[in-house]
């Protein structure tokens, strides 16, 4: 091995090693209750070796809402590219939507919640054009998933669609919020799930029994 690409395998084990601890951190103290010091001593690092790799919090933070949209983005794309009819795809990616803020609940918070109650208005614009660039590209990437089944059963318009995929994408964050620590939040998701086929597929069924 060369020396280079010694170099480039240390610095990206580092890298892994600065997002390992940012992860604990942000995850135990919120975006606001977490500095680059705190991150540094979880990696046993110094802070000015944080900032060779990050430039800032913020850039940390972005880089694990990255991370966030990538899983969930995969998985709705594997249930995609599993085949079946329309219904049966919605069906499994409104499951992969639950199953995510299940399993992931910290990523979960960071893209739905957490930037909200940290007040991304006044953070984000310390962010470079390029970042929010792709924080807006993924989210729209994991609704164009959605949007895809929309055009395969012929629903309205785009314009119709784009509303319909918002809506759907409000209505289970929605549940989400509310639900999520509760005892029945399982029931509440597949009662969700029902209502919204049921929303979106009524036409279709309509036509087929007519």
């Amino acid at each position: 091995m060369g020396t280079v690409e010694r170099r480039q395998r240390e610095a990206g084990r580092r890298r892994e090693s600065i997002l390992a601890a940012a992860r604990k951190v942000f995850w135990q103290q919120g975006y606001a209750g977490t500095t680059i010091p705190q991150i540094a001593g979880v990696a046993e690092l110094a802070p000015g070796t944080i900032y060779l790799y990050f430039p800032s919090k913020d850039a940390l933070y972005v880089e694990l809402l990255m991370e966030g949209y990538d899983i969930l983005l995969g998985r709705l794309k594997e249930q995609v590219a599993a085949g079946g009819s329309a219904y049966e795809q919605a069906e499994r990616l409104i499951e992969v939507f639950f199953g995510f803020a299940r399993e992931y609940p910290h990523y979960y918070d960071i893209i739905f919640f957490l930037l909200q109650r940290d007040n991304t208005a006044r953070w984000q614009i310390k962010l470079p054009g390029d970042q929010i660039a792709k924080l807006m590209e993924k989210e729209e990437q994991c609704k164009q998933v959605a949007a895809q089944i929309l055009d395969r059963v012929e629903f309205g318009d785009g314009a119709e669609r784009a509303a319909a995929v918002e809506a759907a994408w409000s209505m289970l964050a929605g549940v989400v919020l509310y639900k999520r620590k509760e005892a029945d939040f399982r029931q509440v998701c597949e009662q969700a799930k029902k209502l919204l086929l049921a929303a979106v597929f009524m036409e279709e069924r309509m036509k087929a029994e007519g």
